[in-house]
């Protein structure tokens, strides 16, 4: 009597076929959809980005400044919408993120569109100015608004040291 070996089963395929990862990939970007704007959509998020930005900008002029040792400056636009920054003579100086000019508009950018600077006080000038030390030439109090929140920077004279009010969760200025 001959053994029979039993007939081969055949093995569970390993992996995912193409319509169950299109169907993953579908739920996934319907879920986005609407967390995402969502999550930017709240004022601790949009408008603490916003300030910190703002912050860091700054903090880019001056340091530039004292680099170039050039006087450089930080307008804010009259209708609340951005920023930009120039060298003393009005020339834009270039986006430390690409080629780009210094230039911030918040209703140009999905993150940041609502986000409106309410006011500025800038020690009775029209722009931020650092000298070509890096020292800043007066103090400044830049109020943004979004949704009915704000937050407040001030930023110290000569020192440049900036404070950001109103955050929902501590900052401080590391100086960088």
């Amino acid at each position: 009597m001959a053994l029979r070996t039993p007939p081969a089963r055949p093995r569970p395929r390993a992996g995912f076929t193409i319509l169950e990862l299109t169907i993953v990939l579908a739920v996934m970007a319907i879920l986005s959809s609407f967390t995402i704007p969502a999550w930017f959509d709240r004022p601790e998020i949009t408008l603490d980005n916003a300030a910190r930005l703002l912050a860091r900008d700054l903090r880019e002029v001056q340091n530039r400044a004292a680099l170039y040792q050039a006087t450089l400056l930080m307008h804010f636009d009259e209708d609340g919408d951005g920023y930009r920054a120039t060298t003393e003579e009005g020339t834009a100086l270039v986006s430390p993120y690409g080629a780009h000019s210094f230039v911030r508009h918040f209703g140009r950018d999905a993150v940041f569109r609502g986000v409106k600077l309410a006011s500025w006080d800038l020690g009775g000038l029209d722009a931020v100015e650092f000298t070509d030390r890096g020292t800043a030439r007066q103090g400044a109090r830049v109020v943004l608004t979004y949704r009915g929140e704000q937050r407040v920077l001030r930023m110290r004279p000569f020192s440049g040291l900036i404070e950001l009010d109103g955050m929902s969760k501590p900052w401080v200025d590391g100086g960088e």
